[in-house]
This record gives structure tokens, sequence and C-alpha cells, in this order.
């Protein structure tokens, strides 16, 4: 059994080198590392040749006009030799274990989908938050019980990410959706490109096992709102494709679209704090506020207020952003504050 780990690297070479050793030192043989430059403008190209030079039977380098994310994770699908396909971003790393890991369950269980858990890393401080575990160590999904993964990527966010998972290279394969029309929005694209193959898996396996370190960066980028990016991040072409998932599982009842408006909801809530937490003065908060949240949330006050997968607090953050209550987001923010102090033990 051949894996091959597909890294897109684009402007990224500070953290290229501890991205590529977490690869390499990895046990057993049966692995490539195929690496993506998507026509960076730093160094990184010159540093994926140079460990193609120095790795000439392990590591592959292709390289491409810059083309986006989703269109470069695809050209190093295009190009895997291997049985699975797994993904690594160009400023994360595995664990030790991981490969390990991934292949023994494989083994065992003939899975083609394996999902594995994974820790934040804060660029700033240097902490770590563990994430929580979607199920139990070791749960198999297979016919009607796939329907609890179906369910998870219409009600939450924590199975979206297409580097926790080595995915059968064939399913990858198979998926003839047209990336091109995406290729514009970076946004959603991991829980876009998870949809084919965790439909068509037959067997999917999780793995309570925090295998991956998953960057997070500071904060300063998001410190002035920015109504374009803001737009990308709120793009309907994802939720939309979701939907025609939802159609094919047989879950397109009203129950699961509160369900999914719900999700929505809460993404666009973290958006909002992404950038309320970050602004520095009242006029930044200000600008914010100005942006057409009461579209953004997808439906009208009234109906996310009567929404059962919506708590309370959820509704007085809806509540306070529709009615510009700056006030009453400071005293939220703060709460908010003291209570990450606790739970960081600070």
């Amino acid at each position: 059994m051949l894996l091959s780990i597909l890294v897109p690297v684009y402007n990224s070479e500070k953290y290229l080198k501890e991205c590529f050793d977490s690869a390499l030192r990895q046990s057993g043989e049966d692995f490539e590392l195929v690496l993506v430059d998507d026509g960076s403008t730093d160094n990184g190209g010159q540093i994926c040749d140079s460990y193609q030079t120095r790795y000439p039977e392990r590591v592959r380098v292709i390289h491409q006009k810059n083309s986006g994310l989703i269109l470069a994770r695809r050209t190093g699908i295009r190009a895997a030799k291997g049985d699975y396909c797994m993904f690594l971003d160009a400023d994360d790393a595995y664990e030790p274990e991981c490969l390990a890991t991934i292949r023994e369950t494989i083994e065992q269980t003939g899975a083609d989908v394996v999902i594995f858990n994974n820790y934040s890393y804060f660029e700033e401080d240097g902490s770590i938050e563990p994430n929580k575990a979607a199920f139990a160590d070791g749960s198999v999904f297979e016919g009607d019980s796939k329907k609890l993964i179906y369910e998870k990527l219409i009600a939450t966010e924590e199975l979206n990410n297409i580097w926790f998972k080595a995915i059968r290279t064939a399913l990858l394969q198979a998926d003839d959706t047209d990336y091109t029309l995406y290729a514009d929005n970076p946004h959603g694209e991991d829980l876009l490109q998870s949809l084919y193959p965790l439909t068509h898996a037959e067997k999917i396996v999780y793995r309570n096992r925090r295998l991956y370190r998953y960057r997070r960066h500071g904060r300063s980028m998001t410190r002035q709102p920015d109504a374009q990016r803001l737009m990308r991040m709120f793009d309907r072409r994802i939720g939309l494709q979701l939907q025609r998932y939802m159609t094919l599982w047989g879950m397109d009842s009203p129950q699961y679209f509160d369900l999914l408006q719900a999700r929505r909801v809460r993404g666009a809530l973290a958006i909002f704090w992404m950038y309320y937490r970050a602004a520095g003065t009242a006029s930044e908060k200000r600008s914010l506020l100005n942006f057409p949240w009461e579209a953004k949330l997808g439906a009208k006050q009234q109906a996310l207020q009567s929404n059962p997968n919506l708590s309370r607090m959820h509704r007085l953050q809806i509540h306070a952003i529709l009615r510009k209550q700056k006030c009453l987001l400071d005293c939220i923010c703060m709460l908010g504050k003291l209570k990450m102090r606790a739970f960081h033990g600070a």
C-alpha cells in the first residue's frame, strides 16, 4: 500500500522545512511526498526542488502557474501514485505516529476513508488547543450508519477539513466536479472536496488520535474589516452544493434544513467575532456592523429566533448584531475573553 502526501505550496517558505520534514520523518517507506508549487513568488519553488534533489525516490515536485488552493490540490490528486491520498498544508505538520496509525487502521478495517483528530498550535504564543473528538475512537460508518457522518456535515464544521482525512485515491480521481468553478474562492474548499468521497466511500473509520498540527496564525490580518473578503467568506455556491448532496442522501427535510441554517448562523457569528475581537477602534467596529449581516445570516430574524438548534446566546448575538448594539456586543466580547482565559488557565 502506497500513501501519497499532497502539499500545495504558495508563498510559505518560512514553514516549508518543518512541514516537509514532518512528513519525511514518518515511519515506513511506503509513501511519496508530492509538492505542488502553485506559482510561488518567494523561494518556495526552489526549496521544493532542493527536497526533490535530496530525496529523489521519495519527493516529486510539480510547478504550475498560480491557480489557487483548490486547483493545486486537484493537480496533486491527479498526479498521485498512491492507493490513498493524504493532505498536508504547507504551514502545518504531522505528528510522528501519523502514517503508522493510518496504515494500521486501513490494514485492519479496509476503510476507504480514515478521518483523524488534530490540535491547534497558536503561533503568537506557542500554546496548543486539543480538538474535541467527533466520534469514539475506532468508530466505523458504513451503510445506514453513514448518515451520522452526513448529519455532522450538515449541522457542524467538525468534519470539513480535508487535511485530517486519508482518502482512497480512486474515489478522489472519480470525482467529476468542475472545481474550476470554485477556484476564485478558497473559503469552503475543504468541505467541497470532501463531499464526493465521503458519499461514495463504502466504509469510513474515525480515529480519535491527534495526528495533525494545525497552525493558527496571528490575528493582525483580521484587524481591518475587508468587505470583499467578507463577501467571499459567504460564498453561497458551497452551501448549494451541500444542499444537492443532502438531496442525494435523502436528508433534504425541514428538520435537516433547520440544522443547516443553524450551522450557517454559527459560521457567520464566528466570522463576525473574528473581526470584532480584532477591531482596535470604535470606528472599525462600526464599519463591521454596517456589513449586511441580515442577508448573510441566511434568514429573517424571526426565523432565526425560532430555530431550535440555536442557543439563547446565539439568538442574543444575532439580535445585537442586527440592531447594531455595540455596547451589548462589547459586553459579550468581554465575557468570551474571560471564558477563554479560564479555559487556558491564564
